[in-house]
């Protein structure tokens, strides 16, 4: 039996960077991992920056990843729009920029829990989770 689809939207300031039918996408949300199936019940969740999984159409397997930044997901009327403020396809991340971003991160994490008052913590800790998550799309491109 066929996978029923829904359309996923993902949308940040600057354009839409997805729009096709899928049937299953994971993302990033304040609680954990999500996971949205045709047919879901209505919702809005905060999405925290990490990575997104789709299964395309009425695939089986996963088939494409994106790292994102925060945001918001909305689920209604067979359809799921992720608005982030940024999105990042496997292609256009550069592992070796990710990893020097994620190391700057951990810095910056460090000077804030030393109590360094010039250090936004929690903009510290969206940075860190950012660049986690374009090292995971990035290998996972590789495989």
């Amino acid at each position: 039996m066929p996978r029923k689809t829904y359309q996923l939207s993902i949308v940040t300031p600057e354009r839409t960077v997805y729009d096709a039918e899928v049937n299953s996408t994971t993302l990033p949300a304040e609680g954990g991992y999500l996971g949205v199936w045709a047919d879901h019940a209505p919702m809005v969740a905060a999405v925290r920056p990490g990575m997104v999984t789709m299964y395309e159409g009425t695939s089986e397997q996963e088939t494409a990843h994106y790292a994102v930044g925060a945001g918001f997901a909305e689920v209604s009327g067979g359809k799921m729009v992720l608005i982030v403020d940024t999105c990042e396809l496997e292609d256009d991340i550069d592992a070796h920029r990710a990893e020097r971003a994620l190391e700057r991160a951990k810095e910056l994490l460090k000077q804030a829990l030393r109590g360094d008052e010039a250090v936004d913590l929690e903009a510290a800790q969206q940075m860190k989770e950012r660049a986690e998550a374009r090292i995971k799309v990035a290998y996972l491109r590789g495989k």
